[in-house]
């Protein structure tokens, strides 16, 4: 189909009717639709939903900008459904017609619909560069065919319904919205007489229903956080600007023998997330050929990006790298070309997230992009929770299939677990009543690595002590095999010896951050094990009040920690007099570490070496510090290291892993 065959936009097929092809539910079509709403200025609209629907559609797009279910289903057919989105092209054209006092049509006959099939879509992000001539395109491309059966019943009726418009409106204009491979066909049979269609003229029951904020995500085909910022956006002009604020309503400060409640100046979640969004539409701000401003999704990637950043940063203390950022925006390109898009969205952009750091992270991104602030969990209609499959409609299941929708790419879930959540953090800090205990699966990975990282201790030592020399007598500990390859010219065989370490490794400290400025890892904290496999430790942490996570559970980042073994024996380092005065954290640490070791050799694991006084300080013991380097351990392993929770009691142990993350 060449060029000269597309249609004009929007193509005047009848005096006074002006039919405008669209692609349905995407989000970069709702500014062209406005643009030639605002250039046709018709009296009257028609869109491509059923008949039956119409008083249902007019309820739903009224409450906009909360986002509407409208569901119905008689017996042994499919069900209709339409997610009711600022950002869908009808929601836009219905909405702009009820703001100016037009008339509303709805034109698509409601006949059974049997015909599945997925038409193929460019991506709507070229709209971005072709402007109209995208519309033109997909019409001329989608319609090429000669339409199935039930297609063309369809088609008939729409027409049908468009002549009776155009004799109720008289003189005015009308402005059809149509699914781009219906727009040629009923523009041809507007121009010759044409039957009323044999459709149902009215359902036995439809439903409008509020959407959980939790169920967008999974139904809507662009982010909600492009929905939010095309809210803001739609009336042309920017949103002002406005600082992130922070998500806690209170603060908690834990203290030895109990835990004090005072309150903070910030900024409370649902003011947070509007906040977000009108920075987000600023960033995401572009205009149309037309001159209509809207959220170009390229533009919003860099959003999200950013304020996943800043929130990881804010709850893991864990700065991402610039290289990160790279391969992140490189890795969802192309993902997303595999799949034949051109720009990446929601489920690109979180598996991408999850590839350049962890599940942490990827958690972050998706909760900024499925922001969306006017969406709250209940309202004056019932309120349903669906996944991008099926819909639960309490006593029955419908399985979910877009009735009307002639684009059947459908969300896919999103691959990271749902993390709790509350707008009241003080409720969840009613179980504290200064009993603090640790979450035990944390317990135990921390334990592990720290025998891990014992043993590697001992591997290098042993490795500094090793000598190979020539067979010549015995064989001592076995073959040396690189040896013998590289002196395999001379005829000889060596042999090695490995070194003997005398006694065994003890104290283990593993320095994450020096916090030389002493305001990151305020948190200061010694605590004793609990049996005989469990290690005492000392530690430094991110303030626990910054992450209530949980009903009497609070989460922080450690700085560094130490472990020692037998357990009961240490005292509370950070009050120690004799360890006053060393310089730092981490040099408390390995201080006493040294003094409770009872073997001869001390783990110290960090991006610097200890400090020689420390050195002295151990060799007159009689021990001896080893230093293993950050940068030579797994990253992805000390990432989850590095995160503890602390909870308000044993009891809570029993609900912890519902709200550890």
């Amino acid at each position: 189909m060449s060029r000269r065959d597309a249609l004009p936009v929007p193509w005047e097929a009848a005096p006074g009717t002006f039919l405008l092809p669209i692609a349905h539910d995407r989000l970069d079509v709702a500014p062209l639709v406005r643009q030639a709403l605002t250039a046709v200025d018709p009296a009257a609209v028609a869109v491509e939903l059923p008949t039956t629907l119409a008083a249902a559609a007019e309820a739903a797009v009224a409450r906009l900008p909360r986002i509407s279910l409208i569901v119905s289903e008689e017996p042994d057919e499919d069900a209709l459904v339409w997610v009711v989105a600022p950002g869908d092209p009808l929601a836009e054209a219905l909405r702009w017609a009820l703001e100016h006092g037009r008339r509303r049509f709805y034109v698509d006959p409601d006949v059974r619909y049997r015909e599945r099939h997925r038409d193929p879509l460019p991506d709507p992000w070229a709209a971005w560069e072709l402007g109209d001539e995208y519309l033109r395109l997909l019409a001329a491309a989608a319609g090429a065919g000669p339409g199935g059966e039930e297609d063309l019943l369809r088609e008939a009726g729409m027409a049908h319904h468009l002549q009776g418009a155009r004799r109720e409106v008289g003189e005015g204009v009308i402005l059809a919205l149509l699914g781009a491979a219906h727009v040629r066909r009923v523009g041809e049979r507007l121009a010759a007489p044409t039957a009323i269609p044999l459709a149902r003229r009215q359902r036995q029951e439809v439903s409008v229903l509020h959407l959980h904020p939790e169920s967008l995500s999974g139904l809507l085909l662009d982010p909600p956080l492009a929905h939010a910022c095309w809210e803001l956006l739609r009336g042309g002009e920017l949103p002002a600007t406005s600082e992130l604020g922070a998500a806690v309503a209170r603060r908690i400060s834990l203290v030895r023998g109990g835990l004090r409640l005072f309150s903070r100046q910030t900024v409370e979640a649902p003011e947070r997330r509007r906040r977000l969004v009108s920075w987000a539409a600023r960033q995401a701000a572009r205009q149309t050929q037309g001159g209509v401003l809207a959220p170009d999704r390229r533009r919003l990637a860099s959003a999200v990006w950013e304020a996943g950043v800043a929130n990881h940063d804010e709850h893991a203390r864990e700065a991402l790298a610039p290289w990160q950022r790279r391969v992140f925006f490189d890795f969802a390109r192309r993902h997303a070309r595999v799949q034949g898009l051109l720009v990446p969205g929601l489920f690109e952009w979180v598996v991408a997230a999850r590839g350049v750091a962890d599940d942490n992270f990827a958690w972050e991104v998706f909760s900024v992009a499925r922001t969306y602030p006017w969406q709250e969990e209940e309202a004056e209609l019932p309120t349903v929770r669906v996944d991008g499959d099926e819909l639960d409609l309490g006593t029955r299941r419908v399985r979910f299939r877009r009735r009307f929708f002639r684009v059947k790419q459908r969300p896919v879930r999103v691959p990271v677990r749902e993390r709790a959540e509350t707008d009241d953090p003080l409720e969840w800090l009613a179980g504290f009543d200064g009993g603090l205990c640790s979450h035990p699966p944390e317990d135990v990975e921390v334990e592990g690595y720290g025998r891990y990282l014992q043993q590697k201790a001992i591997s290098i030592l042993s490795a500094e002590r090793r000598r190979s020399q020539p067979f010549v007598a015995g064989m001592l500990d076995g073959l040396d095999i690189r040896e013998t390859l590289r002196h395999w010219h001379d005829g000889q065989v060596w042999v090695e010896e490995r070194g003997r370490v005398p006694g065994d490794a003890g104290s283990v400290v593993v320095i994450f951050d020096r916090d030389d400025e002493g305001s990151r890892y305020p948190f200061l904290m010694t605590w004793l094990g609990e049996h005989d496999q469990e290690s005492d430790m000392a530690f430094y942490s991110t303030d626990p009040a910054d992450q209530i996570v949980g009903p009497g559970i609070v989460r922080a980042t450690y700085g560094g920690f130490l472990l020692t073994m037998p357990p009961g024996r240490l005292a509370d380092v950070w009050q120690d007099p004799d360890y006053q005065g060393l310089g730092g954290k981490p040099e408390v640490l390995l201080a006493a570490a040294i003094d409770y070791s009872e073997e001869p050799i001390v783990v110290h694991v960090g991006r610097t070496p200890p400090a020689e006084t420390l050195r002295r300080h151990a060799a007159a013991q009689g021990k001896r510090i080893v230093h293993i380097p950050l940068g030579s351990l797994s990253q992805g392993t000390l990432r989850k290291l590095r995160v503890v929770h602390l909870l308000a009691g044993r009891d809570k142990r029993e609900i912890a892993e519902r709200y550890v993350w």
